[in-house]
């Protein structure tokens, strides 16, 4: 269970070149702690989160279809997610950090506790595991086959620039007070976004594909023109995820290293991920990890070292190596 998604069983078992990035995209991260408070968010009441009525509907109808359905329409797609990056913004300058000190799972009575407490910190929880939702649907053979991509849902007008609400993103992952997963899941979606405009990646039916909307009241899928990411506009944010890296891999706990792993390894399955985390001397920092977790696995009493907390180190050590 404290293995996923890669254990050492599984290194006789590295992806090739081909198929690196369908793997690397599709990187796990654990649920949130608060998720059972989710269904019980009353969106009415947090007024500071500033949502018009008709953000609210669309939040309230994306809760009662199935993802497919809102991604399936391109109109109401571009709004879901802006609307959540909006959540991220509107939640992020107000929390108590009652939710970002939570790191085991709560039951349905602890979560309530917990939205009671800090409702938005909850609401940031929520709108980060939804974009993750997105992002795994959008990676998926129902979006190729679709013709569902990021481009379309992230990127906008005739030049395909990444939309400007992908900062409220980074401001979650640069002031996340402390938050694990709100840090870890906010650098992964975003890394996932910039990943789209990669020329490397765009042999990748989640990025190539074409966008498609329902048609009407019949709801049939009608095609919509290709967009194509721009990579000038995804530079830097790319180098600001990285600068957030480097400086993460820099501390000497382990925690906060592993608030950066799942997108540092999205990040290197892409050829422009790895060149800029290079050129800043990602690096250095990188392999200096990963000395400093082998000679703590080597010094450190196997009978001394909980089960669980010594698989926790060698899945992290392991995801180090892989990533250099």
């Amino acid at each position: 269970r404290e293995l996923s998604p890669w254990s050492w069983s599984q290194v006789s078992a590295l992806p090739s070149q081909n198929n690196l990035q369908s793997t690397m995209a599709q990187v796990a991260i654990t649920p949130s702690p608060v998720a059972a408070a989710f269904r019980h968010i009353q969106w009415d009441p947090l007024s500071s989160l500033r949502l018009t009525p008709q953000e609210t509907a669309l939040l309230r109808m994306a809760e009662t279809n199935p993802i497919e359905y809102t991604l399936g329409d391109a109109r109401d797609a571009t709004m879901y997610v802006r609307v959540l990056l909006k959540l991220l913004a509107e939640a992020s300058f107000n929390v108590s950090g009652h939710v970002a000190r939570i790191a085991e799972e709560c039951n349905e009575n602890r979560a309530l506790d917990a939205l009671d407490a800090d409702p938005l910190g909850v609401v940031t929880h929520y709108a980060i595991a939804k974009l993750h939702t997105i992002l795994t649907t959008l990676s998926s053979a129902w979006a190729a086959e679709n013709g569902v991509s990021i481009g379309n849902v992230f990127y906008a007008g005739m030049e395909g620039d990444l939309i400007e609400q992908w900062k409220s993103l980074l401001r979650v992952i640069s002031k996340g007070k402390g938050d694990a997963y709100a840090q870890r899941s906010a650098a992964l979606c975003l890394a996932q976004i910039l990943l789209a405009a990669c020329p490397s990646q765009r042999g990748s039916p989640a990025v190539a594909s074409s966008g498609s909307s329902k048609d009407g009241a019949s709801g049939a899928a009608s095609p919509s023109p290709p967009r194509v990411p721009s990579y000038a506009s995804a530079i830097e944010p790319l180098e600001a995820l990285t600068a957030w890296l480097i400086s993460q891999l820099k501390s000497s706990n382990a925690a906060t290293v592993g608030t950066t792993v799942p997108a540092m390894m999205t990040l290197m399955s892409a050829t422009e991920g790895r060149q800029i985390f290079a050129a800043s001397g990602g690096i250095k920092y990188l392999s200096r990890q990963l000395r400093q977790r082998e000679k703590k696995q080597s010094s450190g009493s196997p009978s001394s070292v909980p089960e669980r907390k010594s698989n926790s180190s060698v899945q992290q050590l392991y995801e180090l190596a892989f990533c250099l």
